[in-house]
């Protein structure tokens, strides 16, 4: 689950196969997401996919963060 704004993704990209639902529109779209899967959040550096760690599992939902965000990710694959 990707938690970053449209123009993020536009700029610098983003995990093939991730949902993306901006961290201020995820309260009202969390019905889109599968309770029966674990839910990989990310963001850019992992403030926002934090807060939006805490929204899903207080609502049931199993999930983790990717600490450190998709910059993160993307510095450990080269």
């Amino acid at each position: 689950l990707d938690v970053r704004n449209q123009g993020e993704l536009e700029s610098v990209g983003y995990l093939e196969g991730a949902i993306n639902i901006p961290i201020d529109q995820l309260r009202h779209r969390m019905n889109e997401l599968p309770k029966d899967k674990e839910i990989v959040i990310y963001c850019q550096v992992g403030l926002r996919g934090n807060v939006a760690y805490r929204q899903l599992v207080n609502k049931g939902f199993k999930a983790r963060n990717l600490i450190g965000g998709y910059r993160t990710y993307c510095h450990a694959k080269m």
